[in-house]
């Protein structure tokens, strides 16, 4: 049976294991694969604005594929312990070693090595990055998170958070402007002694459902730490009730309501396609209503667990495509008559083929957290509607 050839927006399993491992500290990752598989991912960050991990390969050839590799991989594992000294190893499997059956976790139970080894199943074929995300941070929530004991009624944990920038830089100064402790971040620049405190928390924040919540329900069932999937703090009302929403968790109240005299505004047309996953999606939609500028079209990468919040934030004027085709969203963008595109690098060729600006909203270089953050994308969203009038 044929199926018709697409033009994919996403990507594989391993890409997400990566990508939720990449900024943790101390932390080698090893794929048990062919060098194409690391070069391209690492190639993918680096264009994308993240500074790259350095990810280490086994380099399967025809000989290892037609054989087998495992004693390559157990050297390896060695190897990697010996010369970097990490406090983990983390190793995958991808397409490669999945398809001629490599058992990527006898390997690392196999390994004589000093430092802390997690085998991660993250073959492509098996699912897409969104999955790859989520189970990366499942395991590492069920097999190297710990607690002292003592739960801090004022300690929260973030879950769903893969990069650093000044994004998380913001969260952790706002929650601490109120008196909460920031604990375990799953998992940007988390280590393992983050990682065996992840218990103390007394409330677990979902800041993204897709990455972040089936790590939440591993540890509600493991130290009993409730839970709550938050709307990210992208502008001054957000994050009003982001902080609000903390406190509440936490059985305490919120009384320092940021004051303003008047919410900005965008002054011209604005038609905006927003490109972004579920959580982003949400905050984004809230946020531009508020400056009276509703995203006419939102295009998710990945199928949201909650559709429903989705839409509520979007308003009955923005039309929602889920993981659509790439004929598809041009359709869209010139039936909506789109002249502003929030999103990542993926949706550049839209934006130059139409001649209208673009602003990368996905990748962490920018502040989008906060009052100063809504400050930030006020400015840039007019700087390129403007540039884009006087064309």
């Amino acid at each position: 049976m044929s199926a018709a050839p697409v033009i994919p927006r996403s990507t594989c399993r391993l890409f997400g294991a990566i990508k939720a491992l990449g900024t943790m500290k101390n932390t080698a990752i090893l794929v048990h694969g062919p060098k194409g598989c690391v070069y391209h991912i690492a190639y993918i960050l680096g264009m994308r604005g993240d500074r790259p991990p350095r990810i280490y390969s086994t380099c399967l050839d025809e000989q290892d594929v037609i054989f087998g590799a495992e004693q390559k991989l157990v050297g390896a594992i060695e190897d990697l312990d010996r010369t970097l000294s990490p406090d983990l190893i983390a190793v995958l499997s991808c397409c490669a070693s999945g398809i001629i059956g490599e058992d990527v976790a006898s390997a690392v139970r196999s390994a004589s090595v000093s430092a802390r080894a997690l085998a991660i199943d993250s073959g492509g074929f098996e699912g897409d990055h969104s999955g790859g995300y989520t189970d990366t941070l499942a395991t590492i929530a069920a097999t190297l998170a710990g607690t002292s004991g003592s739960v801090d009624p004022c300690m929260v944990n973030l879950l769903g958070v893969l990069r650093s920038g000044p994004d998380l830089t913001e969260m952790k100064r706002l929650l601490s402007s109120v008196g909460v402790t920031t604990g375990t971040v799953l998992t940007a620049g988390a280590g393992l002694q983050d990682l065996e405190r992840a218990g103390n928390a007394a409330l677990n924040l979902v800041l993204c459902e897709t990455s972040g919540l089936g790590a939440a329900e591993v540890l509600k069932a493991r130290f009993g730490t409730p839970f709550r999937v938050i709307d990210l703090p992208i502008g001054r009302r957000a994050t009003d009730r982001f902080l609000s929403d903390v406190l509440q968790g936490l059985g305490q109240e919120y009384n320092q309501p940021h004051v303003v005299s008047e919410p900005p505004r965008i002054p011209v047309d604005v038609r905006i396609a927003l490109f972004s996953g579920p959580a982003r999606a949400i905050a984004f939609s809230a946020f531009l209503s508020g400056l009276n500028c509703p995203p006419r079209l939102i295009i998710l990468d990945v199928i949201p667990p909650s559709p429903e919040r989705i839409y509520r934030a979007a308003g009955s004027d923005s039309e929602v495509l889920i993981m659509p085709g790439y004929q598809e969203i041009e359709d869209h963008l010139d039936r909506a008559g789109i002249n502003l595109i929030l999103g990542g690098l993926l949706e550049r060729p839209f934006a130059a083929e139409r001649n209208i600006p673009s602003i990368d909203v996905m990748h962490g270089s920018q502040a989008t957290f906060g009052y100063s953050g809504e400050e930030n994308l006020v400015r840039r969203i007019r700087a390129a509607v403007n540039r884009s009038v006087q064309d």
